[in-house]
């Protein structure tokens, strides 16, 4: 398994694909973070302090895609085959796959983290906002790096599912922005397990950025999101055990 995970991330590390969705992750979280800063002039209370904090997380969205993206383009370009050739365990493949991204989705968070704690922390302080406890930031800095690691995993399986780019992106873009909302609002309790909610509870988020409803607890979140990702994984290789590459 660690034979595999290493050429995976060889195969992340020489693409150009990767190095655009980290550049565009970490761009996305620096305007998450900066122009809340600038344009507003109120003071930050407890709550706005923790959801600016917890926009690090933002860069999981990309993460997703690159998950999609990396895991999907396998089979467009036929590099699956000669994977394959190698290990033929269709299911050693398609977890190597989720955590090899996982794995980038992590150190590219962590650098999300780190920018916005440079960025965020002395500028709050100017500002003579709310302050958390030393705990409480690093926990979310935190999550919004395991949240990295496992939307970026996630991704992969679902890439690895559905094999084609354009499809799977297409489809994560549709059921996080039309479909979670409309259910959320349609299904009472839904909006915990949501993958939005996910996302606020592992993210550290304040319950008013998700409508001021209860979150799940941050390990009970964590663990249903593994859930998802096992059950993509796991779809991904039975699947591709029964169809041509």
């Amino acid at each position: 398994m660690i034979r595999v995970v290493s050429s995976e991330l060889l195969k992340l590390r020489t693409t150009r694909t990767f190095y655009g969705l980290a550049g565009a992750a970490l761009g996305l979280v620096m305007l998450a973070v900066v122009l809340p800063l600038a344009l507003t002039d109120d003071p930050f209370d407890e709550s706005d302090v923790r959801s600016l904090l917890s926009t690090a997380g933002v860069a999981g969205l990309m993460m997703l895609i690159l998950g999609v993206v990396f895991s999907a383009g396998e089979y467009r370009h036929g590099t699956i085959a000669w994977t394959l050739l190698v290990t033929p365990v269709r299911l050693r493949v398609a977890a190597g796959q989720a955590l090899a991204c996982g794995l980038a989705g992590a150190a590219i968070s962590f650098v999300a983290a780190a920018l916005t704690a440079v960025v965020a922390l002395p500028w709050l302080g100017a500002k003579d906002a709310a302050s958390l406890s030393s705990g409480e930031v690093l926990g979310i800095f935190a999550g919004g790096i395991l949240y990295g690691a496992l939307a970026a995993a996630f991704g992969a399986g679902l890439g690895a599912l559905l094999r084609n780019q354009v499809v799977a992106v297409v489809l994560v873009l549709v059921f996080l922005f039309v479909v979670d909302p409309t259910l959320t609002a349609l299904v009472d309790g839904y909006d915990k397990f949501s993958l939005s909610g996910l996302q606020t509870s592992i993210t550290g988020g304040s319950e008013e950025d998700f409508g001021g409803d209860e979150l799940l607890p941050f390990g009970v979140a964590t663990l249903i999101w593994l859930g998802y990702t096992a059950v993509l994984v796991g779809a991904a290789a039975l699947l591709t055990s029964r169809r041509d590459i």
